[in-house]
């Protein structure tokens, strides 16, 4: 009898113990779900602004900027520096128009996103000078060389306030050869050797791991593209939630100090010059506008980049103000302070 009633007594332990646990398990997920939830309130915005696709619209690089930053109200930007711009011959490296742009951040007060690298935004992503062969170790030496030329020239520049090296290095896509870890991790520390300044690095929001990068960078910004085009399959749309956005940005924060949206697509999609008509994929209206923003809104991330001032700028020159006033409407009611 004593046995069954002690017998009894463990039984009921292993039970209540099952149960605080589940129990446990239970309210921490609610906590983490309520954490991941966590709206806010205003989302900063800004802009990625490329020399090279303004010009491939026929715009004047400088003038486009200052007109799209000031027309708009832009108080962050994303700019590219294109390797094939600057070194002008192997080791000769000109700044004269980066520095240009730079003055008219400053005087603007914005805060500046420096992507550096050997891959940078806009297509074919790499632009690499024509007197440099794609043999690997030589162009690993070329790029470290440009790096540290390019940093050691801007870092006089208060409004950097951040380093993005490379853009999506891990993810294929672009004109490009492939980057090593190795090279990726002599470049990162020769950035921060060079300057104190915070790394962004970048991925696919919706086709590569987030963390690949985790190691390497201070601040991790994705990419948020509602559709694409492959010239095989045609218009893809991807399945992706606001909520995936959120629960992954929620666990990758416990490895780096924040992410934020670094690309979030906000323009139509072409498969060549965008000037051509015929090379449309994919059109985007002022309807898409609204609701890409209100799905990035509610992702809860910290500051959005958006993809395509340079396009909206270029319609609007040409009477087509939809996508213009939209951005307008946008930067009104959110801005980068």
């Amino acid at each position: 009898m004593k046995y069954w009633r002690n017998h009894r007594i463990r039984g009921w332990r292993e039970y209540a113990a099952v149960l605080a646990l589940m129990l446990t398990t239970l309210i921490c997920s609610a906590m983490l779900l309520c954490f991941a939830l966590v709206s806010v309130p205003q989302t900063p915005l800004g802009i990625t602004y490329s020399s090279k696709y303004a010009e491939s619209l026929g715009l004047d690089p400088q003038t486009a900027f200052t007109e799209i930053v000031d027309d708009l109200g832009v108080t962050s930007v994303r700019l590219p520096v294109y390797w094939s711009d600057v070194e002008v011959a192997e080791g000769q490296y000109d700044f004269t128009r980066l520095d240009a742009m730079l003055d008219a951040a400053a005087a603007r007060d914005l805060s500046v996103t420096l992507a550096i690298g050997m891959k940078v935004p806009r297509w074919p992503e790499c632009f690499i000078p024509s007197f440099y062969t794609t043999d690997a170790s030589t162009l690993d030496a070329a790029v470290l060389r440009y790096v540290q030329a390019l940093v050691m020239h801007t870092r006089q520049y208060d409004v950097i306030t951040r380093w993005q090296v490379e853009n999506e290095p891990f993810f294929p896509y672009g004109e490009c050869p492939s980057v090593s870890t190795e090279r990726l991790q002599q470049e990162v520390a020769l950035v921060q050797a060079l300057d104190s300044r915070p790394i962004l690095m970048t991925v696919s929001g919706e086709q590569e791991p987030w963390l690949n990068v985790a190691s390497l960078s201070d601040e991790i910004g994705v990419s948020m593209y509602r559709f694409a085009y492959q010239k095989r399959i045609g218009p893809i749309t991807f399945p992706h939630t606001p909520m995936y956005y959120r629960l992954h940005a929620f666990m990758t924060r416990f490895f780096v100090r924040d992410v934020i949206v670094s690309e979030l697509q906000m323009e139509p999609w072409f498969t060549g010059n965008p000037q051509d008509e015929s090379s449309l994929n994919v059109a985007f209206s002022e309807k898409d506008f609204v609701t890409h923003l209100q799905f990035a809104m509610n992702t809860g991330m910290s500051e959005v980049l958006l993809w395509g001032a340079e396009w909206w700028y270029y319609e609007h020159l040409r009477g087509n103000n939809a996508l213009w006033n939209a951005a307008i409407d946008a930067f009104a009611k959110n801005s980068l302070e």
